[in-house]
Parts: structure tokens; C-alpha cells; sequence
């Protein structure tokens, strides 16, 4: 695989990048903060990867990245295109051929666009899903922010799978082929699987156990037809005087509410009446003919006219005194009667209630349920435990079976070979970038690293992914993914260990692997004749307004291409 141009666009800032990669070497020189990283962060980014401190700073989260790439020889040429969470492969002459706003879809297509059928287990779950490129791509990349150190940390996605580094690395250089991964993960299913049913079947069992404990040991015989028919007709009682007590209920609270009102309104009624006799009688022997109001001072004359109106209103009066206190007396008679009723209904409950008392006397519900329960626990615990017993059984023959698959690709002469194999290369190549003999890796194993420190730590490292890499060429079957190198000057790495870190990598991975290395300076006398050099001078200038027309416009079908067609596959499933 040749990564052949890295776009990168940024319409917030205007600014964008072209970045050609020579096919075999190249080098991008620049001091700190010039955009090397940058780059090659955006390199495994737009496939999907997770590189630490990929948005930082004052970086555009929406920046766009486009990687054009060939696979199995320059005649197959693809473009993969990121914009946040939308992800497209296209071939050379603009079709698209996969596209998706959802990891997951993406992570399946694209491994398999790569023969990559490693899958692995969830953590606290029997599920196994697929690995993305961030565990295939792991060996042939090394960033600055999180591989040099003791830890596999390249990736912040790297702990979405448990024990995952065994897997991986023995995959990755062929300890196992392929296929002995795909048979343990089809064993590894099976297995989980018959664990629950095995808890499930002893969760049974115990329960059984401790139902049989609480039942009584002797219960009588039931007819529960006829029980269930007398309980049923107890309850249509039961139910028929609840309802008649509640519409009682609601005609005494109307007639206590009608006899308050009635009563309200006769004692208003009642004292109008006494005060339109005391003005009558007032008025009446009143010597005068005129009277002045004391409140308002108006002069009121003491007619016969005056007088005889306020007899008639004196007679109105009586009249509704007389009218209210007979409503008054109806109302207090007829709830009288109602509350009646209501206690005539409420005894009616009581005795539907003792009779239900009487049959609970004759019949505990702890005994019925003893006996039904008795009679069935025993045929159900056979029913359950028959199904999850012939469960267990086919699941340990599965088991079994892929247990023995497994066996058939478990080659012990492999297995020494080529762990043989990578432990010579990881002493050789320590060796050679003069990691001291006591802080080398004392028994190299895949995924394994270095627990030294200082300045051969890097060295360390940086001779573990070279060994994976040559025992990939030598005895795996996955891509061959170019070596991206971010800024091997860690740990304060002296001229004499640079040079040796730059011109050991470019030689033990530039025969098979296209390198694409990034450092800050290059030491003396250093033989980097077989890079191409790319520097990078300008602070901040992983971006530059100069790239940007002819980046949008290199870019604008292709992303409007996948745009189009993420809002058809969303659609489709309304329409269904």
C-alpha cells in the first residue's frame, strides 16, 4: 500500500494542504509546531483511527482530510475521505464506493476491504465484534503524543475490547493464520454462550430447591374450579355494593351541599325580613313627614306611598322566609333517608366481607397456592431444565467442535518458528540502534514492550515495530501499510542515536514498506540519501490559504457525492 497525496481542508480558516508523499521515502524536516504532526495524525485519521491529540490547540475540528492511496500495485487507485463522522472509499474515476456516518458500518466495510477478520470481544460481554484499522494499523505507526512511551497508547479507541494485544499482535505477524482467529472466535462465542446457559440451568435448579423448602409438606386436596367460582361470585358482590355505596355516597354530599345552600339562604332571608319590619315600624311612628339620611344628608319624605311600598316588600319578604324553610325541611328529610341507605349498604359490605373472612377460615390462599403449586413445581422444573439441559448439551458439542478446528491450526513447529523469528529481530534490530543489552526486551513476545527508561527507551520501541513489521512481511497476510515515524527525537536522543534511529528505520522498512518519517532537525552526517525532503518552515503552517481553491475544488464532488448519498441511506428506513 503507497499513500500517494494527503488533502487537508479547513473552510472555518480558508486555509487547506496538499501533501504529496514520495512512493518510498519521505521526510518532512521542521521544527516544532510546523504541522508534521499534523500530517501524519491525518494520515490514519481519515480511515477511521483515533491518534491522540488529534483536535488540539487551535486546530478546526471540522477539518476535512482526503488521502489519495494505491493498494495491490499503481494500477488500483482509491481516495478515502473524512468529514467528522462521515466516512467514503472511492475508486480513481470518482465512484463511491462505500459510505457511512456510523464507526461501526465503516469499521466492518473497511476491514474487509483489507482482508482484516479479526474480531474481538467486548469487555463484560459475551459479544465480539469487528476490529478496526486502529489494531491493524497499530504496528506501522508511531506518534509522538502516545506511542513512545511503555504502553500500547497510540489510539484512544484501544480499550474498547478486553485482552485485545495477544490477538492482535499474533495475527498481525502470522504466529496464527487468520483462520485459527476466526475458528477461536467462533469457540470463544460458544463457550460464553454455555457459560449462561450452564448459570442459568444451576439458577433453576437452586430455585427449585428453595421452593420445595418454603411449601408446606402437607396440604389438602382442592376442587379449585369451584373455589375460584364461589371467590368470583363473592367479588361481583362486592363490587355491585361498592358501586351502590359510591352513587349514595354522591347524592348525600349534593343534598348536604342543597341543604347548606337552602339554609344560607333562609337565614339571609330571615334577617332582610326583620330589618324590613323595623324600618316599617319605624316609619310608622315617625311624627314627621320628611327624614334626612345622617350618613348622606338628603331629605326623604315619610309618604303613605313610601310606606305601602315598603309593606309590600315586607310581604315579599315572608313569602320566600316561608318558601325556603319548606325546601330547608325537604332537604333535611330526604337526607335523612339517603344516609340511611348509605348505612343499610354499608352493613350489606360488611356481611360480603365476613363471608369473604369465612372462606379465607375455611381455606388459606397460602394453602391453595401450596397445593397447586405442589402439584405443577415439579413438572414445570422438568420442562425448563429438559430445554436448557439439551442447550448445554449442543453447546458443548459446538464447543468441541470448534475446539478441534482450532487444534488443526494450532501448529506447534509454526507457533516456535516464528516466535523464534520475531525475538531475533527485535535483539537484532536492538542491537543496532545500540539499546544496551541489559534494557533490552528480555523475552520478546508480540505486543510485547520495553519497560526501560531514558533515551533507549525510544530505541526500544522503535526496534519492537520493526520487528513486527519484517516478521509481517515474512510470515503474515495482512497490508502492508507504509511506517509513519512521527518525531523519533525523544528522550533526548543524542546525534549518534538519531542517526541511527533514521537510518536503521529507513533501511529495515523502506524494502517493503513506503516510510513517511518526521523529525525536527536531521543530525550530522546522518545518510538520509534515500528520503525525499519535505520542509516545513512555517510556524502553524500545517494549513496555508494558497492550497485552498484548489483543495475545495479537487474535493467539492467527492464530498458532495457523500453527502447525497448518507442522507439516501438515512432516508430509507422512513420510507420504510
Amino acid at each position: 500500500m503507497t499513500f500517494k497525496t494527503l488533502w487537508l481542508v479547513s473552510e472555518r480558516d480558508r486555509k487547506a494542504r496538499r501533501q504529496i508523499f514520495n512512493p518510498n521515502k519521505t521526510l518532512l524536516l521542521g521544527e516544532n509546531g510546523t504541522g508534521k504532526s499534523r500530517v501524519t495524525k491525518n494520515l490514519f485519521w481519515v480511515f477511521g483511527c483515533a491518534p491522540e491529540k488529534h483536535t488540539i490547540a487551535s486546530w478546526d475540528p471540522d477539518t476535512v482530510a482526503a488521502l489519495e492511496f494505491a493498494y495491490r500495485g499503481d494500477d488500483y487507485h482509491y481516495l478515502v475521505l473524512r468529514q467528522g463522522k462521515r466516512l467514503g472509499l472511492f475508486s480513481m474515476d470518482g465512484g463511491l464506493l462505500f459510505a457511512a456516518d456510523h464507526m461501526s458500518a465503516w469499521e466492518a466495510y473497511i476491514a474487509t476491504f483489507f482482508g482484516y477478520h479479526l474480531k474481538l470481544q467486548r469487555p463484560n460481554s459475551t459479544r465480539f465484534s469487528q476490529a478496526g484499522l486502529d489494531y491493524l494499523t497499530l504496528p506501522f505507526y508511531l506518534d509522538q503524543d502516545g506511542s513512545w512511551g511503555a504502553s500500547w497508547d497510540t489510539y484512544t479507541t484501544l480499550g474498547q475490547f478486553k485482552n485485545w494485544k495477544p490477538a492482535a499482535f499474533e495475527a498481525f505477524i502470522g504466529l496464527r493464520p487468520n483462520a485459527y482467529f476466526a475458528a477461536k472466535q467462533l469457540r470463544d462465542e460458544a463457550h460464553a454462550k454455555l457459560n449462561e446457559k450452564r448459570k442459568e440451568l444451576e439458577a433453576q435448579r437452586l430455585a427449585f430447591h428453595r421452593v420445595q423448602e418454603v411449601l408446606p409438606s402437607n396440604v389438602p386436596t382442592l376442587d379449585l374450579d369451584a373455589f375460584k367460582a364461589e371467590l368470583a361470585q363473592l367479588g361481583h358482590e362486592a363490587i355491585k355494593a361498592q358501586q351502590q355505596q359510591a352513587a349514595l355516597r354522591g347524592k348525600l354530599v349534593a343534598l348536604v351541599n342543597l341543604r347548606e345552600r337552602v339554609q344560607t339562604e333562609l337565614q339571609l332571608a330571615q334577617s332582610a325580613h326583620r330589618e324590613l319590619m323595623a324600618d316599617l315600624t319605624y316609619l310608622s311612628d315617625l311624627p314627621t313627614k320628611s327624614l334626612e339620611c345622617p350618613t348622606c344628608g338628603t331629605v326623604h319624605e315619610n309618604s303613605f306611598h313610601a310606606r305601602l311600598q315598603l309593606a309590600q316588600d315586607f310581604e315579599s319578604m315572608s313569602a320566600l322566609v316561608a318558601e325556603l324553610s319548606e325546601k330547608l325541611t325537604n332537604a333535611r328529610e330526604e337526607e335523612a333517608i339517603v344516609r340511611g341507605d348509605l348505612q343499610e349498604m354499608e352493613k350489606t359490605l360488611v356481611k360480603v366481607d365476613d363471608r369473604m373472612h369465612e372462606k379465607k377460615a375455611e381455606l388459606r390462599l397460602e394453602d391453595v397456592l401450596a397445593a397447586h403449586s405442589k402439584k405443577t413445581l415439579s413438572s414445570v422444573f422438568q420442562h425448563v431444565t429438559s430445554d436448557l439441559s439439551l442447550a448445554v448439551s449442543e453447546l458443548e458439542e459446538e464447543e468441541e467442535s470448534h475446539n478441534s478446528k482450532l487444534k488443526s491450526y494450532d501448529d506447534k513447529n509454526r507457533l516456535k518458528e516464528v516466535g523464534k523469528y520475531f525475538a531475533d529481530q527485535v535483539r537484532s534490530l536492538s542491537n543496532l540502534l545500540n539499546v544496551p543489552s541489559d534494557e533490552q526486551l528480555s523475552k520478546p513476545k508480540p505486543g510485547g514492550r520495553a519497560q526501560t527508561g531514558g533515551s533507549s527507551a525510544p530505541r526500544s520501541m522503535l526496534a519492537v515495530h520493526l520487528a513486527l513489521l519484517r516478521t509481517n512481511v515474512e510470515h503474515g497476510d495482512s497490508p502492508l501499510f507504509p511506517f509513519v515515524v512521527d518525531t523519533p527525537q525523544q528522550s533526548g536522543q543524542d546525534d549518534k542515536n538519531l542517526r541511527s534511529m533514521i537510518e536503521v528505520l529507513g533501511r529495515s522498512a523502506g524494502d517493503n514498506h513506503q516510510v513517511i518519517l518526521a523529525v525536527e532537525k536531521l543530525p550530522d552526517m546522518v545518510d538520509a540519501s534515500g528520503f525525499e525532503i519535505v520542509k516545513l518552515e512555517t510556524k502553524k503552517g500545517a494549513l496555508c490559504s494558497a492550497d485552498f481553491d484548489s483543495a475545495v475544488h479537487f474535493l467539492h464532488e467527492p464530498l458532495k457525492r457523500l453527502k447525497d448519498r448518507i442522507e439516501e441511506q438515512l432516508a430509507r428506513p422512513s420510507e420504510a
